[in-house]
């Protein structure tokens, strides 16, 4: 009986490893985050702690609070995308590079302060050092990391990323030799990927086209209205400081 249990569990991880996967980026440190949480409220109890520790203590909270709250937008909002473009999510869950190895993508909304460049979307990644087809970011080889500012064109911004990676993944040493070529000299404000000839740009701005005629069609279904990222955070964040008091 266990050899079978330890066949089936070997073939779940070997099936598991086959496709490609859209992931919540802030998914690894969700534990991290629940137990310094608790950690926190439990200092806070106690009696001996200065009026400083406890405002210290409370930021610290508030840190955590909404790191938690945009865990949760991101996967509300990697859901609606999923119900609004099934087809286009479906591309970019199910992504393989040029040798047919699978790249999972790893999206993550985050606050337009915390952004490292002043973009409402950025795809992450470089070419692993052994193998130029092969990409990596922050959460390893195989991978790529998607950051887009909570606002009220979330969605749409993500749509236009994917449609970079689109490209990126199974071209990726021909495009980054494409992209030296075509942008060596270009000037400071030059929009880089997306000027005419660029084929990563081209496949950005059609998936967002595909994605709006899905949203437009989504919108006139019944009971459905326009999704606002930034009215939902609000909410989440306060649904999880009640879970906190309760």
């Amino acid at each position: 009986m266990k050899s079978y249990l330890l066949v089936a569990a070997l073939l779940i991880l070997f099936l598991n490893s086959l496709f490609a996967e859209i992931k919540n980026g802030y998914e690894n440190r969700k534990l991290g985050f629940r137990i310094s949480l608790n950690r926190l409220e439990k200092i806070l109890t106690e009696d001996e702690l200065t009026h400083a520790e406890r405002r210290k203590i409370r930021q610290n909270i508030k840190l955590l609070v909404d790191f938690m709250a945009y865990h949760e937008l991101t996967d509300v909002l990697l859901k609606q995308f999923k119900i609004i473009a099934p087809g286009l999510y479906n591309e970019i869950d199910t992504l393989k590079d040029v040798k047919g190895r699978v790249v999972d993508v790893y999206v993550k909304f985050i606050p337009k302060d915390q952004a490292m460049v002043q973009a409402a979307g950025m795809a992450g990644f470089k070419q692993s050092a052994d193998d130029l087809n092969y990409c990596e970011s922050e959460y390893g080889e195989g991978s790529i990391s998607i950051n887009i500012w909570i606002w009220n064109r979330a969605l749409h911004v993500l749509s236009h990323e994917f449609g970079h990676v689109k490209y990126l993944v199974p071209n990726l040493a021909s495009y980054v030799e494409f992209y030296k070529r075509q942008y060596r000299n270009a000037p400071k404000d030059t929009s880089l990927g997306h000027t005419a000839g660029d084929p990563s740009g081209k496949s950005a701005f059609n998936f967002e086209q595909r994605f709006d005629e899905c949203y437009y069609s989504y919108l006139k279904g019944d009971s459905h209205s326009a999704i606002s990222p930034l009215a939902l955070i609000n909410p989440i964040r306060r649904n999880l400081l009640l879970q906190m008091d309760h």
